[in-house]
């Protein structure tokens, strides 16, 4: 729903500059869809940081918590989506490797808090993305089966998490996930608007087009 990446590697960059390190293309790739806790111990052992994981994850989300209000955006078409998903009375939820107290701010940034009727955190499961685990949750709070749910993702690392779970993939690339391998994907979008665009096709294929 957000260009969090960026400000995500940002945040990883300025936390391994202090040790002398910086965030190359091979390491950011190595930890893109990740929970907090699992970058972190990432590139501890990748970096031999003098910290914990756990000291390193608490440098880097003092920086990442700090910018996020003011350096967090919608991706384009994000509220003409959320608006035609609503039109069409359907339970949406969020899945997310993202810990809880980011993802409550990331959404109160955003203007999205109230619109979905779960949010799922990698706070909430023993296992994150690519285990299925956040998305097999957020299914069945909603009371839905994972069958009949669509999962949009900008990771493959999430790709391979909605795949997992059953449910039907939808990837939107970001500019960091652009040139990726999304070929699992059920269907790839350069743009949150093309899935609006595309959405009544999208939903009947989870038996999902309207409430009934």
């Amino acid at each position: 729903m957000a260009d969090s990446e960026p400000l995500a590697r940002w945040a990883w960059d300025e936390t391994l500059a202090a040790y002398g390190h910086r965030l190359d293309d091979q390491a950011y790739h190595a930890i893109l869809g990740l929970r907090l806790s699992d970058s972190a111990r990432v590139l501890c052992e990748r970096f031999a940081l003098p910290v914990s994981p756990a000291q390193a994850a608490e440098e880097r989300d003092r920086l990442f918590l700090e910018a996020v209000p003011v350096r967090l955006h919608a991706r384009p078409g994000l509220y003409r989506l959320l608006d035609a998903l609503a039109e069409r009375g359907l339970p949406l939820g969020v899945a997310t490797s993202g810990h809880r107290r980011y993802v409550r701010l990331a959404l109160e940034t955003l203007g999205v808090a109230g619109r979905f009727q779960t949010v799922v955190t990698g706070d909430d499961v023993q296992r994150g993305k690519p285990a299925p685990d956040v998305y097999l949750l957020a299914a069945e709070r909603l009371g839905v089966a994972p069958a009949r749910c669509m999962a949009l993702e900008d990771t493959p690392l999430g790709l391979a998490a909605a795949r997992a779970a059953g449910m039907l993939c939808v990837a939107v690339p970001n500019a960091d996930t652009a040139s990726a391998d999304f070929s699992a994907a059920d269907r790839c979008f350069p743009s949150l608007d093309a899935v609006a665009a595309a959405l009544d096709g999208l939903l009947s294929a989870t038996g999902r087009s309207r409430r009934s």
